[in-house]
């Protein structure tokens, strides 16, 4: 075969059966372990500090958190969130360097590590320091989840891909309330959130094959060509010889990734774009679902509502992305999300957590979109890594998150303004940003710089 007849690995995916018995395990257990991922992600809501009138033993209970002290309860979520960015800087690399499938497993099994032994902390520094460590693999193992089932996934099967990895977040959610409700303290909480994990691990290393992006990006012929015979059978038409491109330069390098962005500056700037995107939906999801406890009602419903909620919006976004494009979907929940809040400013009460779910609703449909339009703008040989740089600055949106609540000190509905403000500054800023709907996902900066360039090329010849 010709190099111009050469298949990329997106080519050779979207040859297989999309009933492919292996394609489909490989999404469904990476997608499985978003469940676990969500305990972990939102244990904050009720481990950290109890609500009024409940038997439940918070961290701030049992260490005496209270008055003056009550900021250091809070700052546990902060320390997590910095191990967050740590991982974010330190492991996706990892990760295109010598494969997502190993450093998946091993970053799960940390986390579950992480996980267990913070619940036999014998004091709140020992809790902050296992938080940092717990949260330093947070991150990293949902991305590369993510990254590994989405790098597997025919273009045909994304939609399916996308969906459910979002349900298997929501269950995650409404399980860890029931956690919460059944178990009688933190303690206990963070251990039974934390050992599904390692079952989890292994169940990956057992059954989910590497990316053949990865494989074909790093030119490993050998594990092309095994993978192509556990996927597609011995007596496939299609050798590594065909989809294995000769680069001139390998450019999963951080120097030459940055030599790179600076030829095709437009990069730089959707790479900033996407990052402040990040941490409005990191700042919003989170400080939406820690504020939840402070809503009239039961503070359990309250958060399985604003965790169910979730769910037809990673059904119906999916399908609006396919039809009208990630960019409307993105910037349009943005807006949405914006004067949804606007509306608790404007309206009574009582229709206030109308208000916080549409909110909630809104800011899911973008936050599940954002992994797969980041795939899909970020080039294969620094996909981990542009993506961690947006998580782990993402983070800095998390940090802030357990504090939206004090912002009623200043005002009663200062969270709300708040929230609507960046909402809809989100949204704006990510009309910068090129449209993504049914293109290859990209292997190189050049590719996607030059996709801009034939977007617009074909608007202005549509015009």
């Amino acid at each position: 075969m010709s190099s111009s007849d050469k298949l990329s690995a997106d080519d050779v995916l979207n040859t297989l059966d999309k009933r492919n018995i292996y394609i489909l395990t490989c999404i469904l257990v990476c997608g499985f372990q978003w469940a676990p991922l969500a305990f972990t992600g939102l244990c904050p809501s009720f481990i950290v500090k109890s609500p009024e009138n409940s038997s439940f033993i918070s961290v701030a209970d049992e260490f005496n958190l209270t008055g003056d002290a009550t900021w250091l309860a809070d700052s546990t979520t902060t320390f997590y969130m910095i191990g967050n960015m740590i991982g974010g800087i330190f492991i996706p690399p990892l990760a295109d360097k010598y494969g997502r499938l190993p450093v998946f497993v091993i970053t799960v099994l940390l986390m579950a590590g992480g996980g267990m032994i913070s619940a036999f902390s014998s004091s709140i520094l020992m809790f902050c320091i296992m938080r940092v460590f717990h949260g330093t693999f947070y991150t990293s193992s949902g991305l590369a989840g993510w990254v590994l089932g989405y790098e597997n996934t025919p273009l045909r099967l994304r939609f399916f891909t996308s969906v459910y990895f979002g349900l298997m977040w929501v269950v995650g959610a409404c399980l860890l309330a029931l956690f919460a409700y059944i178990l009688p303290d933190w303690r206990w909480v963070m251990f039974c959130i934390s050992v599904p994990n390692v079952f989890v691990a292994l169940l990956i290393y057992m059954t989910v094959p590497e990316s053949l992006h990865y494989l074909v990006s790093s030119q490993q012929t050998e594990k092309i060509e095994a993978w192509l015979e556990k996927i597609r059978g011995p007596k496939g038409d299609i050798s590594a010889a065909d989809i294995v491109e000769v680069q001139d330069e390998k450019s999963s390098s951080f120097k030459s990734l940055c030599r790179e962005m600076w030829i095709h500056k437009m990069f730089i700037v959707y790479i900033f774009v996407m990052t402040y995107i990040w941490i409005v939906d990191t700042f919003i999801y989170f400080g939406l679902a820690f504020y939840s406890k402070n809503l009239a009602g039961n503070i359990y419903l309250n958060f399985v509502l604003m965790s169910l909620v979730e769910a037809p919006a990673y059904i119906f976004s999916p399908i609006f992305m396919n039809k009208y494009g990630r960019k409307v979907l993105i910037s349009g929940t943005h807006i949405i999300a914006g004067l949804s809040f606007l509306g608790i400013v404007l309206s009574s009460e009582e229709w206030h957590i109308h208000f916080w779910l549409l909110g909630k609703f809104a800011i899911s449909c973008s936050f599940m979109s954002i992994y797969m339009f980041a795939s899909e703008i970020f080039p294969t040989d620094g996909r981990n890594k542009c993506i961690g740089f947006c998580e782990t600055l993402s983070r800095f949106g998390g940090m802030l998150s357990p504090y939206l609540s004090h912002l009623t000190a200043v005002h009663t509905l200062a969270p709300a303004i708040t929230l609507s403000l960046i909402a809809v500054s989100g949204g704006l800023l990510t009309l910068i940003l090129p449209e993504t709907l049914n293109t290859k996902l990209p292997s190189t900066i050049a590719e996607t710089a030059s996709r801009r360039q034939l977007i617009d090329r074909s608007d202005s010849n549509s015009n």
